[in-house]
């Protein structure tokens, strides 16, 4: 019986430590997951809370010029007036750097319909660059790029 608690104890710890002291691989994963979710559920205020103040974006979707944290979040903050949108990453590959900054790369799929129920759709590569600030990881650029 002793053998058995002593195990238990060993495995519930084992457990507890690695969901507790997740990796910068993990909460860079964890960020990019919740970018994701809170913009599809158009909670803007906890998307740009993941975010640096000065960030820029290349997006296809609107144009090809660069867009600063204003033009971003006016952008993103005027997909609330569409009837649906759907944000959906895969395939992330992760590199640190320096243990303060990041760049993710992947595909995506961007679905949106308008209020007249026009349904539109995009796939692409998508690259993020990530830094650690206060021991937060944040967004500092992305870039997205349609599909050949």
């Amino acid at each position: 019986m002793k053998h058995f608690k002593l195990v238990a104890v060993i495995f519930l710890f084992a457990s507890f430590a690695s969901s507790t002291f997740a990796g910068d691989k993990e909460d860079i994963q964890a960020l990019v997951n919740s970018t994701a979710e809170n913009f599809n559920k158009h909670d803007f205020k906890a998307y740009f809370s993941d975010f640096v103040d000065d960030n820029t974006e290349f997006p296809y979707v609107v144009s090809p010029l660069r867009h600063d944290a204003t033009m971003w979040k006016s952008f993103i903050e005027g997909t609330g007036s569409l009837a649906y949108v759907n944000y959906h990453g895969q395939d992330f590959h992760i590199q640190i750097y320096n243990g303060n900054s990041a760049v993710v790369t992947s595909y995506y799929t961007f679905s949106w319909m308008e209020k007249g129920g026009q349904m539109n759709y995009q796939s692409g590569r998508a690259t993020m660059v990530a830094v650690k600030q206060g021991g937060k990881w944040l967004i500092a650029h992305m870039h997205f790029s349609k599909m050949f």
